[in-house]
């Protein structure tokens, strides 16, 4: 007849630390996997917003920048001026192409038509830009419960025509 293993008793189980790295590891993978995908969706999303505040202020810049009269909706070439600022702010580029960010569009940005109003006695108009966009996720705020959520930005520049 063969001999029976011994029954370990409670204190001999307390003191054993066999198998204790696998245990922390999987308490621990969890919490670490979430903060890593919390850390990569957060820097997504400053990525976009930096890249909103960017597109706005360049397309603000090349408005203030292009020669018109005041006002500008006056002027027989404010009309392709704002098609290219709308293409600077949305693709990089006056001429157009692919989205700075995916689901951008051209409706993402609204750019007002500048009113000339007088500053110390000298005619000037403001060019404001400005964009609202929803952020698209690469799904972790989904699976966590979090509902999704827009991203804006916002630039006024003092038209000086060069």
């Amino acid at each position: 007849m063969a001999a029976r293993a011994p029954i370990p008793s409670l204190a001999g189980l307390l003191r054993d630390r066999r198998g204790t790295a696998i245990v922390e590891t999987a308490i621990m993978l969890p919490l670490v996997t979430l903060l890593l995908f919390g850390l990569v969706e957060a820097g997504r999303a400053l990525q976009h917003q930096h890249a909103l505040n960017k597109s706005v202020r360049d397309a603000a810049r090349y408005l203030a920048r292009i020669p018109l009269a005041c006002p500008a909706t006056a002027d027989t070439g404010w009309a392709s001026a704002k098609a290219n600022a709308q293409n600077l702010a949305l693709t990089g580029r006056l001429t157009g192409g692919t989205p700075i960010i995916a689901n951008w569009t051209a409706g993402t940005f609204t750019i007002a038509d500048p009113v000339c109003e007088t500053w110390a006695g000298r005619s000037v108009q403001v060019i404001s830009v400005t964009a609202d966009a929803a952020y698209q996720d690469i799904g972790f705020l989904h699976v966590i419960g979090v509902s999704p959520f827009r991203i804006g930005a916002a630039h006024q520049q003092v038209h000086i025509g060069e």
